[in-house]
């Protein structure tokens, strides 16, 4: 079973470890990164958290989660939204589901909506990230002609909440 945890001093070098397929890592950061962007979120007062993955025992992936308030001008948003900004399964655990079922797991803190009201959930990956825009589409995001953050080839999908 697939569960989202804290990431805590006792996980966080496994999590740092972690790493996608050699194909997949000029489609995001590392964890690292993830987690520093994080941090200045926070002190800038942005509703953010990132979470282990966890099959079992076992750390597997890594996802970052963000609210993001209408009018923040870097996002340039007409209403508040959840977004899904980072989903990694490892290397070594990919292709037994638990990108999909992490997405549940990460759909579902989402809908209790921890942060704030809001209508819909974005999350954007590179149109090369055939994977990932396929794990998007069969959750029931709709990919949009949007790039996020005017980033190339880096495209936005929603869903409502």
């Amino acid at each position: 079973m697939i569960e989202l945890r804290e990431i805590t001093w006792e996980n966080l070098w496994k999590i740092i470890n972690l790493k996608p397929a050699e194909s997949q890592k000029d489609h995001l950061p590392s964890n690292a990164v993830f987690m520093a962007m994080a941090y200045v979120n926070l002190k800038l007062q942005y509703p953010d958290a990132c979470f282990a993955i966890y099959h079992g025992e076992n750390a597997v992936g890594f996802t970052k989660i963000l609210f993001i308030e209408k009018g923040e001008e870097q996002f340039n948003l007409s209403k508040d939204t959840y977004f899904i900004d980072a989903i990694m399964i490892d290397e070594k655990y990919q292709g037994r589901g638990y990108g999909t079922s992490a997405l549940e797991q990460i759909l579902s803190f989402i809908r209790k909506k921890p942060w704030g009201h809001s209508d819909s959930i974005r999350a954007s990956c590179y149109d090369k990230n055939i994977v990932m825009g396929r794990l998007l589409e069969k959750a029931g995001f709709i990919r949009t002609d949007k790039l996020d953050r005017g980033k190339d080839g880096l495209r936005v999908y929603t869903i409502a909440l």
